[in-house]
């Protein structure tokens, strides 16, 4: 198995190549976040209580019903976020047939085939963004799963993967991607 960076390996099997990347963040991170779920979750429990229990009029239940909806939107999108960082992977499969990538968690996530050699491997390119935008240390912040640092075009859909990697992760990444595609198209 080889390394490309801190989180990325490469291994080359007999008529296919596998790419993971590691999703990890630091521990303390990683408590901040399961901290975050713990608190979030308290909130919806909560509404609940004084949704469907407490007596309230008519009015603050309708609040409460609005801001239930929001709560629960952005639990599901804390614990998914957590779960991610704690037990995701990025995995990515090269043949001659088929460009496979898959998020997952747990070892579940839906696999998202591209034909090969319907990819053009110079179209393979790392995003450059500005190291000061907002955009991009949000998309970096460890609280989100943010977007892919690598993207290509499919069919007129660019189709990205290398979350929050580097840029000299991404870069490394791209390159390699760009190998395997002259390789096995």
């Amino acid at each position: 198995m080889k390394t490309i960076g801190e989180r990325i390996s490469l291994e080359n099997h007999k008529g296919h190549t596998t790419i993971v990347i590691s999703t990890k963040i630091e521990r303390w991170q990683e408590g901040l976040l399961l901290a975050w779920s713990i608190a979030w979750t308290f909130c919806g429990i909560v509404f609940m209580y004084f949704l469907f229990a407490g007596e309230v009029g008519q009015n603050e239940r309708l609040i409460l019903f609005v801001m239930t909806v929001f709560w629960a939107y952005f639990e599901y999108r804390t614990v998914k976020t957590f779960l991610w960082r704690k037990y995701g992977i990025e995995f990515i499969k090269i043949d001659a047939d088929r460009f496979t990538i898959k998020k997952s968690i747990l070892s579940y996530g839906k696999a998202n085939e591209y034909i090969t050699k319907q990819i053009d491997y110079k179209n393979v390119e790392c995003l450059k963004q500005n190291p000061k935008s907002f955009a991009k240390v949000m998309n970096d912040s460890f609280w989100l799963i943010g977007e892919g640092a690598v993207r290509f075009s499919d069919k007129g859909k660019y189709i990205y993967f290398g979350h929050q990697l580097e840029a000299d992760d991404s870069e490394k990444l791209a390159n390699e991607v760009r190998k395997l595609l002259r390789k096995y198209a």
